[in-house]
């Protein structure tokens, strides 16, 4: 057995199998209702790598993040096999293999032990917690930020016994991984601690000219991140971050050891240091953080553990609200921190002297337990609604998931089931999100007088929501009513100045009025936003082509055409 696997094929292979085996389901799987829709099949700008698609995915976010790697990965799948889920699911399957083998070498060369640190990769591979960044087609930024990430920091523990060529190269990996995700800037803490704690380097002036270049990477692209998150993040006071970053810290670690009751959403509700959700976690928090100020003499690896894992944790702080909502956690959040977690796991073991054959069976039967609870856990992604429902079922509080759950059914046109998802959440008090979507069932049923008082309601309880705004302006210009609809549409577009398809609407009902350079200004703003808008686009060839500019109309009916295929 030993000599087996002292082949790295053998050990790759057997990653492969027992990815293979955890997700592989993964492969007869669509598109998922969350992103991948937006992000990949409406996608022009994935479909070749022309210099005008090149050009799009690096000067645009998507809309909140810049990944322009990602998308170039995209464009790859559909060179070879256009818009097929398969070809999606695969690359991320072997990106997650890489990534495994990565993290075990990793391990191995913090930790030097070969075999548990090839049990540990095998952890990372298999492990329910990493279902969404695998399954999930949109989380393919957590994989390919991995993969970089991972290949960077390889390399740069090669680099600091004195190898030259893996310090450039870790530089190169580094960049890379921030045009995959952002995420990535935490590679300059772990690399500052792993100096501190494990190198016991002081900062002198070789060291400090070492680390120039990745601080300067990370302080361009924090910038750059910036410009996607402003309209983005609800609005949540700093002490109240501090309290759901707690409560996630602990989660996350929780949720490694035992993998239950995953999804895709976990909804916080009310913030409150007092209450049970909150306070022990709080407490554990602060008792991690001690043990690690306290362990940095005598056992300095704890303290990097404990240390690279909030590291890599605390961008996701910042980021608990979306859309009026607030949620404590997401899985694919925990992929990069998890390796923190098996590190000081690896560490742990290696202190128990056990024989091989009990080593192989507990590791053997962990793993193949892990195997289990994937393959149970991304069984949830095959339907649209297996999704929201799972999460329901966990947390039935869930706006998010009625939301979602809701949108589905409606577009099934099984109105009284979306309703209903609704109307279970309204009993249990009422919601601006609840009612903005009643407001679309009962439209789409025709209830137009229903629909008009839910919008109103959801607008009176947000203010500060464009939608319920654009729900009702839309809902008056259906009606034959534009002179209404065209003030609402004009506030939406004031509270989100990235509102394209308010915007292209209010195009159209100037292109009406006669206002032609309004209309073509907010075309073309709307385009600025989403240049494969088919609004927009359209907007633009009615505009031209009233002008009579046909030639200048002419690229913007190639792309209405690309839309409309």
């Amino acid at each position: 057995m030993d000599n087996l696997l002292q082949s790295k094929w053998v050990v790759a292979a057997m990653f492969l199998v027992a990815v293979l085996l955890a997700f592989g389901h993964s492969l007869t799987q669509g598109f998922a209702p969350v992103d991948d829709i937006f992000l990949i099949v409406e996608n022009l700008a994935i479909r070749g790598m022309s210099f005008e698609n090149l050009k799009t995915v690096f000067s645009t976010y998507d809309p909140e993040l810049y990944i322009p790697l990602v998308f170039v990965s995209y464009q790859l799948n559909w060179l070879i096999s256009g818009l097929e889920p398969f070809g999606f699911h695969l690359t991320n399957i072997l990106l997650h293999v890489i990534n495994a083998l990565l993290v075990a070498r990793i391990l191995f060369q913090l930790s030097g032990k070969k075999w548990l640190s090839i049990f540990a990769g095998l952890l990372f591979a298999v492990h329910p917690l990493h279902t969404e960044a695998v399954v999930w087609l949109a989380g393919r930024k957590d994989l390919l930020s991995g993969t970089f990430f991972f290949s960077a920091l390889t390399l740069y523990l090669s680099s600091v016994k004195g190898n030259q060529r893996a310090y450039i190269l870790s530089i190169i990996f580094f960049a890379l991984a921030l045009l995959s995700k952002v995420i990535a800037v935490t590679f300059f803490g772990v690399i500052v601690l792993h100096l501190l704690l494990i190198e016991r380097r002081r900062f002198t002036k070789p060291v400090i000219v070492s680390l120039i270049p990745y601080a300067f990477l990370s302080a361009i692209f924090i910038v750059v991140a910036m410009g996607g998150k402003t309209k983005i993040i609800t609005s949540i006071g700093t002490w109240e971050k501090i309290l759901v970053a707690c409560k996630s810290s602990i989660f996350y670690v929780q949720k490694f050891f035992v993998p239950t009751n995953l999804t895709i959403i976990y909804p916080q509700g009310e913030i409150n240091l007092w209450s049970a959700d909150i306070l022990f976690p709080v407490i554990l928090t602060v008792l991690l953080i001690v043990i690690a100020v306290r362990s940095w003499r005598r056992h300095p690896w704890l303290s990097f553990g404990i240390g690279w894992y909030l590291a890599v944790l605390s961008p996701t702080y910042l980021n608990i609200g979306k859309a009026g909502l607030v949620f404590f956690a997401v899985d694919r959040y925990a992929y990069l921190p998890s390796v923190a977690v098996l590190f000081v796991l690896v560490m742990l073991l290696s202190n128990f002297r056990v024989t091989k054959k009990f080593g192989i069976s507990v590791g053997g039967a962990v793993i193949a337990l892990l195997i289990a609870v994937s393959i149970h856990q991304t069984r949830f992604w095959d339907t649209p609604e297996g999704l929201f429902q799972r999460t329901l079922d966990i947390y039935p509080e869930s706006i998010g998931a009625r939301v979602g759950l809701s949108t589905i059914y409606r577009h099934q046109n099984k109105l009284e089931e979306s309703f209903e998802v609704l109307r279970k959440g309204l009993e249990q008090g009422d919601n601006p999100l609840l009612s903005l979507y009643a407001g679309y069932v009962y439209a789409k049923a025709g209830q137009v007088d229903d629909a008009k008082e839910r919008f109103k309601s959801a607008a009176e309880m947000d203010p500060q929501n464009p939608e319920p705004l654009f729900a009702l302006g839309s809902l008056y210009e259906k009606t034959g009513k534009a002179d209404q609809a065209i003030p609402l549409y004009e506030q939406a577009v004031v509270l989100d100045d990235s509102y394209v398809i308010a915007r292209a609407r209010l195009g159209f009902l100037y292109l009406d009025d006669g206002r032609i350079d309004d209309a073509r200004e907010q075309f073309l703003e709307a385009l600025k936003r989403n240049i494969n808008s088919y609004e927009a686009n359209l907007g633009m060839v009615e505009v031209l082509e009233g002008q009579g500019k046909a030639q200048e109309a002419q690229k913007y009916i190639e792309k209405v055409k690309q839309l409309e295929k």
